[in-house]
């Protein structure tokens, strides 16, 4: 069965891993290459069954460690074109690397691993989330970094059989926060972040269309609680049951070990 492992999720790096011990995809690389092949070793996953590196977008807590990773270990990398072309001209990636372009909306197959890219709404120049169908027609999401759910992003979740959603802050402890009064309205726009609330009205959508294994993500360390994250989405899913209709994580900023079989 194929497996998501979040193994860094949060405003301070992002590291996602979808596939098993002999091969699978890293979903960004926004902590050191240490840091995210130590991470990969304590699940049993050695860094030569990652097959390529898909990036989100080109802020720093999701491309810190992927120069140094491609230098080291030749690793693919999958991107829109303009994320390529910014990671290159600011010297992010190694020159060497073999760069595959996947639009928005498109789709490619690695191995026996088909890749779906999809838009979302954020401060970037180009930002997307990504969809994988496994070998034995599994769907997984990783879905974080957006302002709004879309309609795109609901057509490209619909019936995934795993999603790791943002769960990115709480909003009273954002705006009660320390954060510049700018910053706040960057976080809380529409190309922004998902609040916990927003978060969970989107996660009963997917379990209501079938989504059984849920994963929050991308917290941020300085507006939100792990345990506050929880509570708000489960009160979005009164409706169903917890480890019947659906079952529900939480992923950290820290190395926190969870595997996701779906």
């Amino acid at each position: 069965m194929a497996t998501v492992y979040p193994l860094y999720s949060s405003s301070s790096g992002n590291c996602t891993y979808i596939g098993d011990a002999k091969s699978g995809v890293l979903v960004d690389c926004g902590v050191s290459c240490k840091r995210a092949v130590d991470a990969l070793a304590q699940h049993g996953i050695p860094i030569s069954a990652v097959r390529a590196i898909c990036i989100t977008h080109t802020h720093t807590d999701h491309i810190q460690g992927l120069r140094v990773l491609t230098k080291k270990m030749h690793i693919p990398v999958i991107a829109q074109r303009t994320n390529l072309e910014i990671m290159a001209a600011n010297d992010n990636i190694d020159p060497s690397s073999n760069m595959t372009e996947l639009e928005a909306g498109q789709t490619l197959a690695l191995d026996d691993v088909e890749i779906s890219a999809f838009e979302t709404p954020h401060d970037t120049p180009a930002s997307c989330g990504f969809t994988f169908v496994t070998r034995d027609n599994k769907r997984a999401a990783v879905c974080t970094d957006l302002g709004v759910v879309t309609e795109t992003v609901r057509r490209a979740l619909a019936g995934v059989d795993m999603a790791l959603v943002e769960a990115n802050y709480d909003r009273k402890l954002l705006i009660n926060g320390p954060y510049p009064y700018p910053l706040k309205e960057r976080i809380l726009s529409d190309h922004g972040h998902l609040s916990n609330n927003d978060s969970g009205e989107f996660i009963s959508e997917l379990v209501r269309g079938g989504t059984t294994r849920i994963c929050l993500g991308h917290l941020s360390p300085h507006n939100n609680i792990p345990l506050l994250a929880e509570k708000t989405v489960l009160q979005h899913l009164s409706g169903f049951k917890r480890n019947g209709d659906y079952m529900l994580e939480v992923a950290t900023k820290d190395f926190s070990g969870l595997a996701v079989v779906f």
